[in-house]
């Protein structure tokens, strides 16, 4: 199969790495820095310079391609306003649709989200459950999953993949975590966060892709975790001095977690077979199993 990877960040190049060592499909992947096409260059057969908000560079990269799996991200590590969401998400997502009727032969599309959209949402919350973000940045994503779902036609397939938050090589929780060790927090940190291992989302992306799934999969793994519970874990696994919490608050601060009793499920991925190598965070697993401890860092 002849795919694009349409973002080469955390997730896109992880993903290409996967395909370049089964060596099974012809593979383009597109960056938006130009530092990056040599370190691309031994992961596919092309590597493009890619601004995916415009119409004409995104047509010639998905030129003679049969699939294309779109995951954006803003660059940079700092916070993003949602004019910069806009500007990856919303942007692309209009170019997508504006070039798909020209290319006949593109008859997938693959579209990382997030579990963010569903906004307010409270209980058990699946893939039926209609999106209702009141923030700026969940509105955004929600606007543009609505596009794409928008480039479905009768040779043409759609899956968006909610994903939780991402941890992996590299992006590691419990460090992180760690650092608000001592720290006065607003709130009671009783949100639930659901999380997600990269590789998972890479085994996920190419399932879908070759598959041709179409629809929607909440992409999270089996055990949400309060903010609280996972910053306490994590310091006291490290000997460090644990956190102070304010209280209850009536709305979590930003960044802090999802509405508290909000619980993602991922039955459809179990209903679709999709077996998961992460299932839960290391620090929920080495409570399961008492021979694998934590480490603190040394």
């Amino acid at each position: 199969m002849r795919i694009a990877i349409v973002g080469c960040g955390y997730v896109g190049s992880a993903l290409a790495s996967h395909w370049h060592q089964q060596a099974q499909h012809w593979l383009r992947v597109t960056t938006t820095r130009s530092e990056r096409l040599v370190e691309l260059a031994p992961l596919a057969d092309d590597v493009q310079l890619l601004d995916a908000a415009d119409p004409d560079q995104l047509r010639q990269a998905l030129e003679t391609t049969e699939a294309a799996v779109f995951c954006l991200a803003p660059g940079g590590s700092r916070q993003v306003d949602a004019d910069g969401y806009e500007a990856t998400y919303l942007r692309s997502m209009e170019a997508v649709a504006a070039v798909v009727p020209q290319l006949p032969g593109l008859h997938q599309l693959v579209y990382t989200s997030s579990c963010s959209v569903y906004g307010e949402a409270t209980g058990l919350v699946d893939e039926t459950m209609p999106p209702q973000p009141l923030e700026p940045h969940p509105r955004i994503l929600r606007d543009a999953e609505e596009l794409l779902l928008g480039c479905r036609a009768p040779h043409r397939r759609v899956a968006i993949l909610r994903l939780g938050a991402i941890y992996g090589p590299g992006r590691e929780l419990e460090p992180r975590f760690r650092s608000l060790a001592g720290s006065r927090r607003q709130g009671d940190g009783s949100s639930l966060i659901s999380w997600i291992h990269r590789d998972d989302v890479v085994m996920a992306l190419a399932w879908a892709v070759e598959q041709g799934f179409d629809g929607l999969i909440n992409l999270v793994d089996d055990e949400p975790i309060s903010v609280r519970e996972l910053v306490d874990r994590s310091c006291r696994a490290a000997g460090l001095e644990p956190v102070t919490w304010d209280g209850d608050i009536t709305r979590p601060a930003e960044g802090a977690g999802a509405p508290t009793g909000r619980r993602i499920s991922n039955r459809r991925l179990r209903e679709l077979g999709l077996e998961l190598q992460h299932p839960r965070l290391p620090i929920l697993a080495a409570l399961l199993d008492p021979g694998a401890e934590l480490q603190p860092p040394s």
